[in-house]
C-alpha cells in the first residue's frame, strides 16, 4: 500500500523555486542593476522559503523521529545547520553586491553569487532527496498515515498566511495534473470552502487555459442518479 508522503508537494515547490532562480541567475548580467535586482529578489525568496522549511521540520518532523531514532534526527539537524551556513554566506554576498558601485565590482560579485547559489542548490537537492528516503522510512516505520497527517496539519497551522500563499503558488507551478487533481480533491472534501476557493484561484493564475480547464472538469462532482 502506498504510504502518505509528507514531503511530496512542498519539496516539488522548493525544487521549482531553485530551478527558476537558477535559470534567471544564468541569464543575469550583474552589471545591469535592474537585472540584478530581480535576481537578488528571487534569491532572497528562495533563502526565506528554505529557512522556514527547515525551521518547520526542526519543530515538528524531527522531534517525532527523535523519539525513536535519535541519531537520524541529529544528522538532519546538523544538515540544517550547514544549510543555514550556506544561506548566510549567500546573504552576505548579496549585501556586498548591494554596496558595489562599479560594473567591474558588480560582475565579480555576481560571479561569487553564482558559485555560492550553485553550492546551495546542490546541497539542498541532495538534502531533500535524503529526507524523502530516510525520514519517510522512519515516519512510516513508527507512525500510521493518520498520525503523520496529524503532525503535518499541526505544522501547517503554524505557518503564516503569506508563507502558505507563496508555498501554494509554487506547488501549483511545480506539480503534475494528477498531483493537482488529487491535492484539490482532498482539500475540497476536508478543508473550509474558502481555502479550496483560494487554491482554485491560484490554479487559474498559475496554470495555462488547457490545464486549468482539465482541472475544473476533473473536480466536478458526478451527478447523482
Amino acid at each position: 500500500m502506498k504510504r502518505y508522503n509528507a514531503f511530496y508537494l512542498i519539496h516539488k515547490a522548493l525544487r521549482a523555486m531553485l530551478y527558476d532562480a537558477a535559470i534567471t541567475l544564468q541569464q543575469t548580467d550583474f552589471s545591469n542593476s535592474s537585472e540584478a535586482e530581480n535576481m537578488l529578489s528571487k534569491i532572497n525568496d528562495v533563502l526565506f522559503a528554505f529557512e522556514q522549511h527547515a525551521h518547520h521540520e526542526d519543530k515538528f518532523i524531527l522531534p517525532a523521529i527523535e523519539q525513536f531514532e535519535t541519531g537520524l534526527a541529529a544528522s538532519f539537524e546538523n544538515e540544517h545547520v550547514e544549510d543555514l551556513r550556506l544561506s548566510n554566506s549567500l546573504k552576505n554576498l548579496v549585501i556586498i553586491y548591494e554596496n558595489t558601485s562599479f560594473a567591474e565590482e558588480q560582475t565579480a560579485c555576481g560571479s561569487a553569487i553564482k558559485k555560492s547559489f550553485v553550492e546551495f542548490l546542490v546541497f539542498n537537492l541532495e538534502h531533500m532527496a535524503k529526507e524523502e528516503m530516510l525520514l519517510n522510512q522512519a515516519l512510516w516505520q513508527h507512525y500510521t498515515d493518520e498520525q503523520i497527517l496529524d503532525i503535518q496539519q499541526k505544522l501547517q497551522a503554524s505557518i503564516s498566511p503569506a508563507e502558505m500563499q507563496s508555498a501554494a503558488k509554487w506547488m501549483m507551478r511545480a506539480i503534475s495534473n494528477a498531483d493537482a487533481i488529487d491535492w484539490l480533491k482532498k482539500v475540497k472534501h476536508t478543508a473550509p470552502q474558502f481555502i479550496y476557493e483560494n487554491l482554485i484561484n491560484i490554479a487559474q493564475q498559475e496554470l495555462n487555459e488547457t490545464r486549468f480547464a482539465m482541472l475544473q472538469d476533473a473536480l466536478e462532482e458526478p451527478a447523482l442518479i
